[in-house]
C-alpha cells in the first residue's frame, strides 16, 4: 500500500473514519472503507505497473541468463516461463568464474548480452560484484509476494548483502562429504577430522578449493565456524598429504565416486551428486558431526549493471521468485528453496536437515571471508594442481 504522506490526505482519511459508517468485521479488522479503498487503488497501481513492464519485456523478445544451474534445469524454466509470458529464454551455462570473465569482456567491449546471473553467493559478492558488473536486485522487485518478509523462510528477502546485490533462492544444508557406499562404511566417517586418517590417502576426490565454489565455501566453513584461520590452514596442509584429486569438472568429481574410481568426494556439487543417487549409484552423502553450512548452492540471483533487455530480466526475476516460478527452479534443481510455500514433493529426502544435524547459516562476512581463504588455498594446495 502507498504511504499518504501529506497532511490533507490524513485529514481526509478521518474524516471518512467519522462519517462513513462501517460494518463491525470491518471494525473488528481495522479495515475502514477509505482504507479499502486506498488499498485496492495502491493495487491497482500496482497491477498497471507490472502489465505495463511485462508488454515492454514482450516486446524486447528473450531474456538472458548467465548461469551456473545446469542446462536441463534451466531447460525446464525456459519452457515454463515462455509458456506464461510467451518470452523466450536463452542461457549460457558455466562455472562462475568463467561468466564473470565473460561478462568483464563484454563490458569493457560495450557489449550487452546478459540480463539476469544465476550462480553461487561467493561468486556474485566477491567476483562480479567488485568488478561492476551487477546492479540491485532489490529495485527489480514488483510483485507484492514477492517483497512480502513472510513469504521468505528467514522473514526478510533474502538478499546475500546489505547493498541488496543479489538474493538466495536456495536455502539447501549444504553436506560436504559424499561417499561411495560400496567402499566408505556409514560410520567409517563422522568427524572432518576422519578425512585426514591416512586410510584415506589418494582415495579423495575434491573441488578445486582455490577459486569460488564448494570448496572454497567448505574451507571457509571451517574457519569462520570450526578452526580459525590458522587452524584452516593446518588443516589444508594435512589434507594435501592425503593427495586428493583435484577437480574442476563437477560431474566427473561426482562420476568418479559412483564409480568407484575414488572412496570419497569433498565439496561435490549437489545437483551431479543427486543426479548419480537418483539413478541408483552406490552414493550417500555423511552426516557429520560439527555440522554444514545452509547455502544457496548456485540458487544466487542476481541482475547485471546494465541488461541487455531491462524489462524482460525484471518480469524473469519476479516470476522466479514468485510462489510460482519458484516452484519450477525448485523441483527442477532438486533442492529446499528459500521461501515458505516452496515445495517438498520430488525433492530428496536427504536434501533437508535432519532434527539433530547442525547447519551455520550463512552471513556476507562470511561469504567476503572466502577471498583469504582462496589465497592461503593457493599455498597450500599448490603441490597438487601442477
Amino acid at each position: 500500500m502507498k504511504k499518504l504522506t501529506l497532511l490533507s490526505s490524513l485529514a481526509l482519511i478521518g474524516l471518512i473514519i467519522i462519517c462513513q459508517p462501517f460494518s463491525a468485521s470491518e471494525a473488528a479488522s481495522g479495515a475502514t472503507p477509505a482504507l479499502k479503498a486506498t488499498s485496492e487503488k495502491a493495487k491497482s497501481t500496482g497491477e498497471a505497473e507490472w502489465n505495463k513492464v511485462v508488454e515492454a519485456a514482450k516486446k524486447e523478445g528473450k531474456v538472458m541468463i548467465f548461469s551456473t544451474p545446469s542446462g536441463d534445469v534451466m531447460r525446464v524454466l525456459a519452457s515454463a516461463f515462455e509458456r506464461k509470458y510467451g518470452i523466450k529464454v536463452e542461457w549460457i551455462n558455466g562455472r562462475g568464474e568463467e561468466l564473470a570473465q565473460r561478462m568483464g569482456t563484454e563490458k569493457s567491449a560495450g557489449i550487452k548480452t546478459a540480463d539476469v546471473v544465476m550462480s553461487g553467493d561467493a561468486t556474485i559478492l566477491i567476483v562480479m560484484k567488485p568488478r561492476g558488473l551487477l546492479g540491485k536486485i532489490g529495485t527489480q522487485l514488483i510483485l507484492p509476494e514477492v517483497s512480502d518478509p513472510q513469504a521468505w523462510v528467514v522473514k526478510h528477502v533474502p538478499y546475500f548483502d546489505r547493498d541488496q546485490t543479489g538474493i538466495a533462492i536456495l536455502a539447501t544444508p549444504q553436506r560436504y562429504v559424499l561417499r561411495n557406499t560400496d567402499m566408505v562404511k556409514e560410520h567409517d566417517i563422522t568427524s572432518y577430522k576422519d578425512l585426514l586418517n591416512p586410510r584415506w590417502k589418494g582415495k579423495i576426490t575434491m573441488n578445486d578449493p582455490t577459486i569460488t565454489g564448494t570448496a572454497s565455501g567448505f574451507m571457509t566453513m571451517l574457519s569462520v565456524n570450526f578452526l580459525g584461520v590458522e587452524g584452516t590452514k593446518e588443516y589444508m596442509r594435512q589434507l594435501v598429504k592425503q593427495e586428493p584429486a583435484i577437480t574442476r569438472d563437477r560431474r566427473l568429481q561426482a562420476e568418479s565416486v559412483a564409480r568407484g574410481k575414488y572412496a570419497i568426494s569433498i565439496a561435490t556439487n549437489f545437483e551431479n551428486a543427486i543426479e548419480f543417487i537418483n539413478l541408483g549409484s552406490p552414493l550417500a552423502f555423511v552426516k557429520i558431526k560439527e555440522g554444514g553450512k545452509l547455502g544457496s548452492g548456485a540458487g544466487g540471483l542476481a541482475v547485471v549493471e546494465t541488461p541487455a533487455h531491462p524489462n524482460a530480466a525484471k518480469v524473469f526475476i519476479n516470476w522466479i521468485l514468485s510462489k510460482e516460478g519458484h516452484a519450477v527452479f525448485v523441483k527442477s534443481y532438486g533442492s529446499p528453496g528459500s521461501r515458505t510455500d516452496a515445495p517438498r514433493e520430488g525433492i530428496p529426502p536427504q536434501m533437508f536437515a535432519e532434527p539433530d544435524e547442525k547447519f551455520y547459516e550463512e552471513t556476507e562476512e562470511g561469504i567476503l571471508a572466502r577471498t583469504e581463504i582462496m589465497k592461503i588455498a593457493k599455498e597450500m594446495f599448490a603441490p597438487l594442481l601442477k
